[in-house]
């Protein structure tokens, strides 16, 4: 990892700084440059621009990163960062924008241009956000993106054989399971898929005994999978997902999928849940545990997942872990549930999705029956009200809603940001869309 500036390296550098101080088995490096927080700095002093000196420089890091597909993160001083109060854990992860560049034009020069554009683009989102003032600043995290070439019929893309997202605790483990073995979202594609919740990806709870998929009743298989645009090389507008495209399945290599498993237009990926295929399973199992012992036991990775595909037989592959996010410690404590009818009060320390927390005198509740996708902007402001409200009253509230909270598909849930509801002292999901049905619709084959 290499730093630039004396400023700081911000959340998502910091824990990457940990990752490699880990020397975790079956695991690249991952050349990383950071652009520490001193540049964010002058930038704002500098009326939001950025000068020659900082421009060359940008073109040196695109020299030393060679001719690959790059990450432009956003590494902001407030990203799963403990605050004071050691009964409150504020992590920000996610709600600063990133970019994925082909990094492929003939010309350097215009590479540099859409290099320096998405940084200009982060900077300008932070600080709308958080205001030009705020006391949180920014850092940039430069990434090589691991991955696959695929000439497709919808085009050129770029992508990771897989992604995916593992938190090393699993707080809503069934009877028969432990809820220190974790769980993981993973996907074929971008790890977008995994963390936007725009399509079903594959669920793997837990991680060291995962449920087989045939007994999954949601998330049987993935449609459609993230790719990078290999042809948008030129200009950012600076909408994230611009250089992203959502593809089916179909027009993947067939021979690289059905590696994985496949049922009809469906990737499972049970070959390598289930069966290990070339070593994923035990690799994410020795990458966790390795990670608890040494850094701490509760927290969550961003990971790629890779082979070869140049050498015959395959080899095992290799993993690169991109982000580290420390979270709160859960408690896990038993409760002797009573044999007798009639009313009963359960009370534990845990309000981790359970526990009493009295003085709430306020309830917040989206109807199924009433909410349809095109309310949506119109509810979420208002739920922002109510929220805002709350805060300035010093109350607290239940939040109760049908589908899952902050999908950015508009047919699965509510998309709203967690300021918007840090006031809800316990939030209810329930069924995986907004009508609060129990399995979800069957998608058209046709799409």
């Amino acid at each position: 990892m290499k730093l630039y500036g004396s400023g700081a390296p911000g959340g998502k550098a910091a824990g990457l700084i940990q990752i490699n101080e880990c020397d975790l088995q079956r695991t690249g490096n991952l050349k990383t440059h950071v652009l520490t927080t001193s540049f964010y700095d002058r930038y704002r002093e500098r009326d939001c621009t950025l000068s020659d000196d900082e421009i060359r420089l940008c073109g040196g890091i695109l020299e030393d990163i060679g001719d690959v597909p790059l990450g432009v993160r956003s590494s902001a001083t407030n990203e799963a960062a403990a605050s004071c109060n050691q009964k409150t854990l504020a992590i920000h992860a996610g709600e600063n924008i990133s970019f994925m560049l082909a990094n492929n034009h003939p010309d350097p020069h215009v590479r540099v241009h859409q290099f320096t554009q998405a940084i200009r683009h982060i900077y300008d989102h932070f600080i709308a956000i958080n205001g030009a003032d705020g006391k949180e600043k920014m850092a940039i995290l430069v990434n090589p993106i691991h991955g696959l070439f695929d000439d497709t019929l919808a085009g050129p893309v770029y992508y990771p054989y897989i992604s995916g997202v593992a938190n090393s605790f699993f707080p809503h483990a069934l009877k028969t399971q432990d809820p220190t073995e974790g769980f993981a979202r993973i996907a074929f594609g971008h790890g977008y898929a995994t963390v936007l919740d725009d399509f079903p990806v594959i669920s793997m709870a837990t991680i060291r005994n995962p449920i087989p998929l045939e007994m999954m009743r949601v998330g049987a298989g993935q449609q459609y999978f993230y790719a990078l645009d290999m042809t948008n090389n030129r200009e950012l507008a600076g909408e994230e997902l611009e250089t992203m495209r959502k593809l089916h399945v179909r027009f993947a290599n067939f021979h690289k999928i059905k590696l994985l498993g496949i049922v009809g237009n469906l990737i499972t990926i049970e070959e390598l849940i289930q069966n290990d295929h070339f070593g994923f399973k035990t690799g994410l199992e020795r990458i966790m545990s390795t990670i608890g012992a040494r850094i701490a036991s509760h927290f969550q990775i961003e990971f790629v997942f890779n082979i070869d595909f140049r050498h015959k037989p395959y080899r095992e592959g290799v993993f690169h872990v991109v982000q580290l996010t420390n979270l709160p410690e859960v408690s896990l404590e038993s409760v002797a549930m009573p044999e007798c009818n009639g009313r009963t009060w359960l009370s534990i320390g845990s309000h981790q999705g359970h526990g009493v927390k009295r003085g709430i005198r306020y309830a917040v509740v989206i109807s199924p029956f009433i909410y349809s996708a095109d309310m949506h902007d119109e509810v979420k402001k208002k739920l922002a009200d109510i929220n805002r409200r709350m805060r300035a009253d010093g109350q607290s509230y239940m939040l109760i809603v049908p589908g899952r909270l902050g999908s950015k598909n508009r047919e699965w849930g509510l998309c709203t940001d967690y300021r918007d509801v840090d006031q809800a002292a316990a939030i209810f999901e329930y069924g995986v869309d907004i009508a609060g049905r129990a399995e979800p619709l069957p998608e058209p084959e046709n799409q």
